[in-house]
């Protein structure tokens, strides 16, 4: 049976859809990735305010703690420092973990846009070779598209999920 001249149309407008769902997937990761970002500077902003009114607070109680120079005084200015120098060590890598997992949010979705835009270039050069297609290489033709084509469906569907 020989290919209609339909068959190159769906495959095209196949084609035009998903990269359509591509660039809609991509705006997507970038608008996660820009959440992520927003989110972790955001904390980071809050634990630098917290840091401060703390500080200011413990501030006045050093002041507070410097006017009496009693013994037990001093051992609470001591408790006090050793408290902030405690929190302070514990905040650094709860604020380097959420660094972390925004970078690796950021890396896996460019490599599964990279992966799918693989694909769809391996489609579209199968696409290519079924247009210049002889009938008796058709069959190897079809066989090639519908590989190409329904692993780059597969990928499209699992980004989907991913990201959604």
């Amino acid at each position: 049976m020989e290919p209609t001249e339909e068959k190159p149309g769906t495959f095209e407008t196949q084609l035009r859809a998903w990269g359509a769902e591509l660039d809609k997937l991509k705006a997507k990761v970038d608008k996660d990735v820009a959440e992520s970002k927003k989110e972790y500077f955001g904390q980071v902003e809050e634990l630098r305010k917290e840091i401060e009114a703390k500080l200011l607070k413990w501030g006045y109680e050093v002041e507070e703690l410097k006017s009496n120079v009693e013994p037990e005084v001093r051992k609470t200015f001591q408790d006090v420092r050793a408290k902030i120098q405690a929190e302070l060590k514990e905040w650094t890598p709860e604020i380097e973990t959420m660094k972390a997992k925004a970078t690796k949010a950021e890396a896996e979705a460019k490599k599964l846009l990279e992966e799918l835009k693989a694909k769809q270039k391996a489609l579209t050069h199968e696409l290519g070779e079924f247009t210049g297609a002889s009938t008796a290489a058709w069959g190897d033709v079809k066989t090639g598209i519908g590989k190409a084509w329904d692993e780059l469906k597969s990928g499209l569907h699992r980004a989907a999920d991913k990201f959604k």
